[in-house]
């Protein structure tokens, strides 16, 4: 049986968007880490760690705890921005 083109693609786009939003409760148990760097044109950098924790509480709910850390590094020496959060996602 031959589909046209033009009807699979919707199909293959919306299981694209859908694969592209997993909520950090939605991993296997255990930690995840990941870190980013990048430098723009005017040379400050951007550094962002992640580190996610993925388990059960007492009640046996799954629960992921995630930390987020980010630092500005402007050219300039004095003037670096951290920020950091932590967000606790339960299911």
């Amino acid at each position: 049986m031959k589909y046209p083109l033009a009807v699979l693609t919707p199909v293959v786009a919306a299981l694209n968007i859908s694969g592209c939003a997993e909520d950090a409760a939605d991993l296997p148990p255990g930690k995840y880490e990941s870190k980013t760097s990048s430098t723009d044109s005017n040379d400050t950098t951007m550094e962002k760690e992640t580190s996610t924790t993925v388990g059960y509480d007492s009640y046996d709910n799954k629960k992921a705890v995630v930390h987020s850390k980010t630092s500005i590094y402007p050219s300039s020496l004095f003037n670096k921005l951290t920020t950091e959060s932590n967000q606790v996602i339960e299911k």
